[in-house]
Order: C-alpha cells, then sequence, then structure tokens
C-alpha cells in the first residue's frame, strides 16, 4: 500500500466532513428516545406528580 503524505490530510477531511452531520443524527436520535425526565413544582415547592405514571 502506497502511503503519500496527502493520505493523512484526506482521512482528516473525510472525518470532518461526516462529524457535522453524525453528531445532529445522534442528538436527533436523543431527542426523540431519552426521557428527559422534566419535573414540576407546585407552589408549595414539592414536585407534583404525574397521576397516568404509574
Amino acid at each position: 500500500m502506497v502511503v503519500t503524505p496527502d493520505t493523512p490530510l484526506w482521512l482528516a477531511g473525510i472525518g470532518i466532513a461526516l462529524a457535522v452531520p453524525l453528531t445532529f443524527m445522534v442528538a436527533n436520535w436523543v431527542r426523540k428516545n431519552v426521557d428527559h425526565g422534566e419535573m414540576r413544582f407546585g407552589p408549595d415547592g414539592k414536585v407534583i406528580e404525574d397521576e397516568d405514571k404509574q
């Protein structure tokens, strides 16, 4: 296999070109599939439990 001085630059360029779309794909998957666990608080400062969740 012939390795030219340009090979690391090509690999770095491909890695950078793929990093941005892959980051957005992973972030979109996390946004849709991970429970973020938002909490609600009442006027007394205590957590309001959802009745529909068991």
